[in-house]
């Protein structure tokens, strides 16, 4: 491998990982039953998308809004989308300790807004992060 060589596609990692979140809400979607293991499954899930999330926050956008500031509509947008999803998992997690019997409903309207979430990201970002040869070490 020469220097400046893409070892990573880090677009189709993007995807990937956001495959794997799809994949996980649909399963806690389908899986009701269960108040323990859905609890534990919800927070296993909401604290590895905060984690994510947060991972973009404050290392991707960041180092893409500074190589690249035709970025910052799309930027400002993803940021408070990560918003919104924040909000609707402390709501999960809050129906978790005290009212699991609405959480189906909750479950949906994270899913809603999770996938047009993660369809935009793809959309906006992932054709840039695949010419990328490095990222900022946090992420």
């Amino acid at each position: 491998m020469t220097e400046g060589q893409r070892i990573v596609a880090w677009g189709d990692e993007l995807i990937k990982l956001h495959d794997g979140f799809r994949r996980d809400l649909a399963g806690l979607r389908s899986s009701r039953a269960g108040a323990m293991d859905l609890r534990t499954h919800c927070l296993t899930f909401c604290d590895a998308l905060h984690a994510h999330h947060e991972g973009e926050d404050n290392a991707l956008f960041p180092h893409l809004g500074t190589e690249h500031p035709e970025l910052a509509e799309t930027l400002s947008r993803l940021r408070s989308e990560h918003r919104v999803v924040a909000r609707l998992m402390e709501r999960i997690r809050q129906l978790l300790d005290h009212d699991g019997t609405a959480i189906g409903e909750e479950l949906d309207r994270l899913a809603t807004e999770l996938e047009a979430h993660l369809d935009y990201e793809e959309e906006q970002l992932v054709p840039i992060l695949n010419k990328m040869l490095t990222l900022p070490e946090e992420v």
